[in-house]
């Protein structure tokens, strides 16, 4: 009986070992998590710096998330997040269907990356069927179902990068949002990213098309004041020439036009 007692106590003392370091490495946990089934996902390299969670508050703060480029593009991060900050409806959790409230951002940032007609966001894009071809979401799977309310990304800063351009420039891609969509942890990240690439390729494009054809007015401009440059210098060179009294009335007129 002795023994028996002497062994429930190594049991309980293990368990309780178990469980104090699960709950002192939960951040780590999450953190490994959070890159493995990003990169997953995504098909390209997902870090994270740290996390840090409340489960009293109901919370999760995700600092440095960032997203690599897909292979064929730059060494540069596509997506970038100072900061992620998950609220996680606690009462929820006991349920058929775990909720998060919101998630939001701090720091956006994304590189849209064009060669040709291929984009860094369409080779990620591809990864993932279309949404009609989508399984339905089961709540009596082993995997649990999650919900998000509402996953608001506003004032993405970026870089815009493309063989149309002569250089890559700075550009404001917007605002990103994502509400009401539920499945397993697979399907609702499958759901959550297509619709982040869908909005910001849109975005992207609407930018390129801005910014492509301020360069081509800019060209337009620049190779106008070329030639007025070149008008100009010619008549200076033939007035040297000419007698004084056409070179007064040249300069007079040319005064009276502005050239």
């Amino acid at each position: 009986m002795k023994k028996v007692l002497i062994g429930l106590v190594v049991v309980v003392v293990a368990l309780g070992g178990v469980f104090y370091y699960l709950a002192s490495n939960l951040d780590s946990i999450l953190k490994q998590v959070i890159e493995s089934e990003g990169s997953s996902t995504l098909g390209t390299d997902v870090r994270v710096d740290s996390v840090a969670l409340d489960l009293r508050g109901g919370t999760a703060t995700i600092n440095g998330f960032t997203v690599a480029n897909p292979d064929g593009f730059s060494d540069a991060d596509m997506i970038r997040f100072d900061e992620l900050h998950v609220a996680l409806d606690l009462a929820s959790i006991g349920s058929d269907v775990i909720r998060i409230n919101t998630i939001r951002s701090t720091n956006p940032y994304a590189r849209f990356e064009l060669q040709g007609t291929r984009s860094n966001i369409q080779a990620i894009r591809d990864r993932f069927p279309p949404a009609s071809s989508e399984p339905p979401a089961e709540s009596s799977g082993p995997a649990p179902v999650i919900a998000l309310d509402d996953l608001t990304i506003n004032g993405i800063q970026g870089t815009l990068q493309s063989d149309q351009l002569p250089r890559a420039v700075d550009v404001n891609f917007g605002n990103v949002q994502v509400t009401n969509v539920e499945g397993t942890p697979d399907v609702l990240a499958q759901q959550i990213a297509r619709s982040i690439m869908a909005q910001l390729a849109g975005n992207a494009r609407d930018a390129l098309e801005e910014v492509a054809s301020g360069a081509v007015e800019a060209e337009i401009r620049n190779r106008v004041n070329e030639a007025t440059d070149d008008v100009r210098n010619r008549v200076d060179e033939e007035l040297q020439n000419a007698d004084p009294e056409v070179r007064e009335a040249a300069e007079a007129l040319r005064d009276r036009l502005g050239f």
